[in-house]
């Protein structure tokens, strides 16, 4: 089973990163992680009252969920689960517990911008995937493009596996 960790900002095209991981890893099973960075609220009543769960639910569009259940349908044969995490550290280090605590070494990645992450509670998760994410597939899609991406940065593994589909083994 592999473990693909992907971004979101809970937009419905931010799922379109979860369709190229399916897509790119279509004859295997998928752990499929989601991760929403968060800052952690300072005051002490709001950190009593914390709860990912209820902050996941909160960010997760009736829209959101929509599309995700439709991704669901389309990928079913290859998810083996789909986990929504919030990543609320502070640092590459910590940035790099959390992944090792998942145990995710792939990730699928937007260019910059793609994703929204002006919200004053989350902040730009790239670089830290970037860094500490030993395999990382970089998808570009077109401007207002909700279909495929066009121009990828991806790593070796992708070329490679382009050239086993292609010779056919």
């Amino acid at each position: 089973m592999k473990k693909i960790l992907v971004p979101t900002d809970f937009s419905v095209k931010s799922l379109k990163l979860a369709e190229y991981a399916f897509k790119l890893y279509y004859q295997q099973i998928i752990h499929l992680i989601l991760v929403h960075p968060y800052r952690m609220p300072l005051s002490d009543s709001e950190l009593y009252d914390f709860s990912p769960r209820k902050i996941v639910s909160e960010l997760e569009s009736d829209e959101f969920q929509r599309a995700r259940n439709e991704l669901v349908q389309r990928f079913y044969v290859n998810i083996g689960s789909i986990q929504m995490e919030l990543f609320t550290g502070l640092n590459a280090l910590a940035f790099q517990n959390f992944t090792e605590s998942l145990k995710v070494r792939t990730a699928v990645v937007p260019q910059k911008g793609f994703l929204d992450f002006s919200h004053t509670t989350t902040f730009d998760l790239l670089p830290l995937i970037q860094k500490n994410i030993p395999e990382v597939h970089s998808v570009c899609f077109g401007e207002g493009d909700a279909g495929e991406p066009f121009t990828g940065q991806q790593n070796k593994s992708f070329f490679s596996s382009l050239k086993k589909v292609f010779q056919g083994s």
